[in-house]
């Protein structure tokens, strides 16, 4: 997994009074974040030869507003992690940038889909149907119906299959149960794409070398602001506040759920790890509370 533990601005060593070939204008030095799992030393570092790789785009006479893209992983800060006998993770728990606790996994497959908002054509059909006595299924659920035909024809398919499929606030979570995945593997990101996963989430996954799952509600579903310290804190006023701020979503969200778990559709064996990160997920998320969704 790509969850490095230190985080540091690197700054180019370029001249200053070197001229930006796409203005004109004497170019500033550029700072670029590095990561490292050794050092906040090696972190600067790092960050300094990405920088030196955007301003050399820059002389060249190329934008560099998308370059890298995609290729870095979450500032977040690490809560918890799950290491196996020969020290790699296999599982960890991060802080993201708006406050929520997420479940980082390296080999159990979190698939969320996000279900669009009905247009304002499908509720009005719906309800000129049930003017008419035909008692249709309202948007949601019909939308939420035809995402989940897809995980049974794929059960259908495969006796062997195992997968969980939870409700969230905003579409579906699918969790794999019978084996373990590879973040990068093609056969990963094509059963990802054929079960509507959002391809920016199939992105972040490669670049993570995990999977992700959001473990606590959005704090705006709440009432509250999202975090808006970014990892890592500049200073220890601003860890404090940090504190602050997740003391007071911790009371705001005590009452409210992540998702809820519709089924498991097929095979139901799991190994020892996987039955773990079930439990674990279906606990944070109080999955099975009945609670309000958030």
């Amino acid at each position: 997994m790509n969850i490095p533990a230190y985080w540091a601005k690197g700054t180019t060593r370029h001249d200053v009074h070197t001229r930006n070939i796409l203005t004109g204008k004497p170019m500033a030095p550029l700072s670029c974040w590095g990561w490292s799992d050794t050092s906040v030393a090696d972190a600067k570092e790092k960050g300094r030869r990405r920088a030196d790789a955007v301003a050399e785009m820059i002389l060249k006479g190329n934008r560099p507003d998308t370059y890298l893209y995609g290729d870095r992983p979450m500032r977040e800060e690490i809560l918890d992690t799950w290491p196996s006998e020969d020290g790699s993770l296999w599982a960890a728990v991060t802080l993201n940038a708006y406050g929520c606790r997420v479940l980082n996994t390296a080999r159990a497959m979190f698939i969320d889909v996000d279900l669009p908002e009905p247009s304002l054509w499908d509720r009005l059909k719906h309800r000129a149907s049930a003017v008419f006595g035909n008692n249709p299924m309202p948007p949601r659920e019909l939308k939420e119906t035809e995402a989940l035909s897809k995980v049974e024809t794929m059960v259908r398919a495969d006796s062997n299959f195992g997968i969980r499929a939870y409700r969230t606030r905003g579409g579906l979570r699918y969790l794999v149960t019978h084996t373990h995945a590879a973040p990068t593997a093609k056969l990963t990101c094509d059963m990802m794409e054929v079960l509507g996963a959002d391809p920016l989430y199939i992105r972040l996954c490669k670049a993570q070398k995990c999977f992700r799952a959001r473990l606590t509600p959005k704090p705006w579903r709440c009432g509250l602001r999202a975090l808006h310290v970014p990892f890592p804190w500049p200073d220890q006023g601003a860890e404090q506040e940090v504190r602050h701020w997740l003391s007071a979503y911790g009371d705001k969200t005590r009452e409210l759920a992540t998702c809820t778990l519709i089924r498991h559709f097929g095979s139901a064996a799991m190994d020892d790890e996987m039955s773990r990160i079930v439990s674990f997920h279906d606990e944070a998320t109080r999955a099975q509370s009945g609670l309000e969704l958030a």
